[in-house]
């Protein structure tokens, strides 16, 4: 009998010391991941930058209401996106003359470009929040008018390039332009590879 008490007290200190590990565990790994989620932008720049997600929040904050229409047609919504305006990192980095592409890279591997000029339109964010909540890959970015193959999340670096860079989707064939409505669309011309 004492013994089987002994036996369930160790069981039970154990299982309470795996269930303390896991829960440490899991708060410092999202504790480390949300101090290493950067933003850099390199390439054809006079200042090179990187902004933590604390950096990008304190700054003057835009908000857009858009739709993420995925290129097969399909719409996730439009929502109201809260960020900071493209424009204004890629001028406090002083984009140099010779940039034509600015290509997005996420930290999966993913990548996406859009031309120099549509960088540089007023309504093109890195969002935040999404109807005021957080969002779960950091960073978001925002391009009404284009299809969602452009709205690269989780972004980790933003590179200025003289050269026509083409994106993972982009150089599969999908349109460079991805503008809805203009551009190739959920037709039959597209098929996710």
């Amino acid at each position: 009998m004492v013994q089987g008490k002994i036996f369930l007290a160790f069981v039970v200190t154990v299982a309470a010391v795996l269930v303390l590990s896991v829960v440490m565990l899991n708060h410092y790994s999202q504790e480390t991941s949300t101090s290493q989620n950067r933003v850099s932008i390199t390439g054809l720049v006079d200042h090179e930058l990187t902004f933590t997600l604390d950096d990008l929040t304190s700054r003057a904050n835009t908000s857009v209401v858009a739709e993420l229409i995925c290129v097969s047609g399909q719409s996730f919504g439009t929502h109201n996106w809260t960020g900071v305006k493209l424009k204004d990192l890629l001028g406090e980095a002083s984009i140099q003359s010779n940039a034509v592409k600015v290509a997005f890279y996420a930290a999966d591997d993913y990548s996406t470009d859009l031309t120099v000029g549509d960088a540089m339109r007023d309504d093109v964010i890195v969002a935040l929040l999404k109807d005021g909540e957080p969002l779960k890959d950091g960073t978001q970015l925002v391009v009404p008018g284009k299809w969602g193959y452009k709205w690269i999340s989780g972004i980790v670096d933003i590179e200025l390039l003289d050269f026509d860079f083409k994106g993972t989707w982009e150089s599969a064939g999908y349109s460079d332009d991805a503008e809805i409505g203009t551009s190739q669309s959920n037709h039959g011309l597209f098929k996710l590879p």
